[in-house]
């Protein structure tokens, strides 16, 4: 019986310490090197955890990647000169934000920045598949040459070609399209095709496409980003004081040209200037033409952009012949410029229809249509659909529609102007309005069902306790929400961008506040 415990508690003795054996051994095993993770610090050293390989410049990096690779950057600024990592042919992963030694990832921490020193683009790629760029700050790229064609240069920050483009949480700044000549795309230029730009959570701010002032032809459009036909999906972006050109005209802030489809959505397009000199400008905050289908500008702030220095068309959005919807959006304080023109907050020419429905549209300046201008020079004239807007305190006049000119309107409120629509040439221009709410210091466009009293609005646009808008509007099948996404109630539509009303505003006294 003793010998019988003697050799169970052997046993038990030997099993326990072949498990602390083992679990010792599993301990000191280092972590294995994944040969497809490239990494890169200031010293070529050191490079831990999942790091293969171990590099000081991006572009050695990228020159030894397979396809697939994922290349991981140090936090710290890199500055070789010239085109820090020009990508052809591979799909990768570029992200920054990790320690020196890759123990740690923190972007706040570790901000990677590249820096291209004017010698060229930041990033440049080239038929490459996919590839993602995540948490990198990218910065002095000169596009300088990339697009010889025309107009010349293009993206100073990335450039891209036939590849789909990823980038995330990545900051795009003081970037040039081209020092001289005309250029598109300051911070990014991608010429899509039939390929998909997304770009999500990013800073685009002070780039400047075209940085010519010699030649008055020298147009620079999307100082910020420049879209080239493909799939374009832009959302929770900053897009923030961009110069389309510095001498002539151009876009400031995003421009979409000949895009498939578009989903823009939930950014923040401000302070952006088509232009700086004396010459004209076009879209300071967003532009879509090139017969560009299918796109949707939602959620979006377009504030405090301008159009042009002097003149200009569309300080907020211009829309060139394209098929295009702007819903809940707040486009306010954008301006055509100094001596102003046409079209504040929104301009459009297009034959192809484009829809306006719950957008706050305030406080924009235009010489003509402070709010809204809609034009066309012939048949088929522009087509514009406007519907639970509230267009409010652009000046002069509220709406302009101009020559061949198609305006549906239904449940818009239009307030606060001298005149509130104006129809400068009745013999070419098509009104439909129904169930809209006027009260400017004239309205000789009013349609049917009108109501012409004093909306009672809050300071922020909110209807407010005992406003006729009330209840007053025509049921939408199409639009079911307001501007801040509350649902409109079947039979009791409000009139405006907003549904629902607030307590009267009360001013109290300073000593009681």
């Amino acid at each position: 019986m003793n010998k019988r415990m003697f050799h169970c508690t052997l046993a038990a003795l030997l099993g326990l310490a072949l498990a602390a054996l083992l679990l010792w051994l599993g301990a000191a095993t280092p972590a294995q090197a994944n040969p497809g993770i490239r990494c890169i610090n200031q010293t070529g050293t050191g490079c831990g955890g999942d790091c293969g390989f171990c590099y000081t410049s991006v572009q050695a990096a990228v020159d030894a990647a397979a396809s697939d690779d994922e290349i991981r950057i140090a936090g710290g600024t890199y500055r070789p000169g010239g085109t820090v990592a020009a990508i052809a042919s591979k799909e990768l992963v570029i992200r920054g934000g990790y320690a020196p030694d890759f123990g740690d990832f923190d972007p706040d921490m570790y901000e990677t920045v590249l820096d291209a020193q004017w010698g060229g683009s930041v990033i440049s790629i080239t038929n490459a598949g996919d590839v993602m760029l995540q948490h990198l700050t990218l910065t002095h790229g000169d596009g300088l040459g990339n697009c010889p064609a025309w107009p010349g240069s293009c993206g100073g920050g990335i450039y891209a070609t036939g590849a789909n483009l990823h980038v995330g949480q990545c900051i795009i700044t003081n970037n040039v399209g081209g020092m001289t000549g005309g250029a598109n795309g300051g911070g990014i230029y991608a010429d899509a095709g039939n390929r998909v730009v997304e770009i999500w959570e990013s800073r685009i701010v002070s780039n400047t496409a075209a940085m010519s002032s010699s030649v008055s032809s020298e147009y620079g459009y999307g100082g910020g980003i420049y879209i080239r036909e493909g799939i374009a999906l832009l959302w929770e972006n900053e897009v923030l004081d961009n110069v389309g050109g510095v001498n002539h005209g151009g876009s400031g802030g995003i421009h979409l040209s000949g895009v498939t489809h578009a989903d823009v959505l939930t950014n923040t397009i401000r302070g952006n200037r088509a232009n700086l000199s004396i010459y004209y400008g076009g879209g300071g905050g967003l532009t879509i033409d090139g017969y560009s289908a299918a796109v949707y500008v939602a959620g979006n702030r377009i504030e405090d952009n301008r159009a042009g220095h002097l003149v200009g068309l569309g300080g907020g959005v211009y829309v060139w012949e394209s098929d295009a919807h702007l819903a809940r959006n707040i486009i306010s304080n954008n301006t055509t410029g100094t001596n102003n023109w046409k079209g504040g907050g929104v301009y459009i020419l297009s034959s192809r229809p484009v829809t306006l429905s719950n957008n706050l549209i305030a406080r924009n300046t235009a010489t003509y249509g402070g709010g809204v201008y809609v034009t066309m020079g012939g048949t088929p004239g522009s087509q514009a659909i406007l519907a639970n807007n509230t267009i409010a305190d652009n000046g002069d006049s509220g709406i302009v529609a101009d020559r061949y000119a198609a305006l549906t309107m239904t449940n818009n409120l239009i307030a606060g102007h001298t005149v509130g629509v104006t129809n400068t040439a009745p013999v070419s221009i098509t009104i439909s309005a129904d169930h809209n709410l006027f009260w400017n210091s004239s309205d000789p466009i009013v349609g049917n069902n009108v109501i012409r009293e004093d909306p009672l609005l809050t300071s922020d646009y909110h209807l407010n306790t005992g406003s006729p808008a009330v209840d007053a509007g025509l049921d939408i099948p199409w639009l079911t929400v307001d501007l801040e996404g509350n649902p409109r109630p079947p039979g009791e539509y409000d009139i405006g961008a907003y549904e629902g009303t607030v307590p009267w505003e009360v001013y109290l006294p300073l000593v009681l506040r």
